[in-house]
């Protein structure tokens, strides 16, 4: 069974790829600062703490590839898995959004608005039942 996918997935698809690469990439930076750090100084404390705080960015890298791929090709895993990477990415960015709305500098203020608002509409048009049809009828005919 071969069902068109909607656009609305394929731009999910899309930004969810996206988030996947700009959080390797941050990842990969952030491991690479602090590996150095700690080999130039060793009585810096809390260097495993900062070590796991990176991995979790490249595991939630890995995550969104995995999401991504899901989504593509209409797999049942990738629209709840995208749901719970939406919710926290909305966060993220109300957050940064209320934290940037007291201060003098507004740069968050316009990048997290957008993204929290896409993070909404993603959650929204996720849960709709024509999308939700299309994830259950997409699976259906995939072999496990």
């Amino acid at each position: 069974m071969t069902d068109k996918r909607p656009l609305g997935v394929s731009i999910l698809s899309f930004a969810v790829f996206l988030a996947a690469a700009v959080l390797l990439d941050v990842g990969v930076r952030a491991l690479n600062d602090t590996i150095r750090a700690l080999k130039e100084r060793p009585e810096l404390g809390g260097g495993a703490i900062y070590l796991a705080v990176d991995m979790c960015c490249l595991i939630v890298a890995v995550i969104c590839g995995v999401a991504g791929v899901d989504l593509w090709k209409l797999n049942k895993r990738g629209r709840p898995v995208t749901i719970f990477l939406m919710c926290i990415f909305g966060v993220l960015a109300a957050s940064a959004v209320l934290v940037s709305y007291d201060e003098s500098d507004r740069t968050m203020l316009w990048g997290g608005g957008p993204v929290c608002t896409f993070c909404i509409w993603a959650v929204v048009y996720l849960c709709l039942p024509k999308i939700r049809q299309k994830f259950v009828a997409g699976s259906a005919g995939t072999p496990s």
